[in-house]
């Protein structure tokens, strides 16, 4: 299970679920929440500012390429399968293209469609990063399958209040 929250929720997210693995993502400057102090180093992925910025691409590829190592570890994890949080600022962009990446890579069998449309299904105001998209799509050789996919969803829905959102994953 992935689990999506905004920096705002995500303590409580991580104390309701339990999550064996983090992902948060962060402003530069921005402190993590005390609690993922309990995240086993190698399990706590911090990514620092976005891919926002052509200037970044060379950065957004190295971050690219952990999100992606930490996703096959998640998945080769021989204890039960204990959910993975992923949090940014707002939980609208960058952690959702992060969830969606990761369900890509893991569900290597599964159209990039019918993934972003999951996504789109249980989170409406999800707007994945596209700059991190399209870095994913090039080192899972998905031929710009993920991009088009994200690109063809309906526009998302304006939100005050962002949920914390769960995704299931099939490996």
């Amino acid at each position: 299970m992935i689990i999506v929250s905004s920096l705002d929720h995500a303590e409580a997210a991580f104390k309701k679920y339990a999550p064996a693995y983090v992902i948060s993502i962060l402003e530069q400057d921005e402190p993590t929440p005390p609690v993922f102090d309990a995240v086993p180093e190698q399990n706590h992925l911090k990514v620092i500012e976005d891919c926002s910025r052509a200037a970044d691409v060379e950065d957004c590829e190295n971050r690219c390429k952990k999100l992606l190592t930490l996703a096959e570890r998640w998945r080769n994890d021989p204890e039960p399968k204990a959910p993975i949080l992923i949090h940014c600022h707002k939980g609208v962009a960058r952690s959702m293209a992060v969830a969606y990446v990761l369900m890509c890579a893991i569900e290597q069998g599964n159209c990039e469609r019918k993934i972003a449309s999951r996504l789109r299904a249980a989170a409406p105001h999800a707007d994945p990063n596209l700059m991190l998209v399209s870095e994913a799509d090039a080192l899972l050789h998905r031929d710009d399958r993920m991009i088009e996919a994200i690109l063809d969803l309906c526009p998302s829905c304006a939100a005050v209040e962002k949920p914390v959102v769960m995704l299931p994953v099939t490996a």
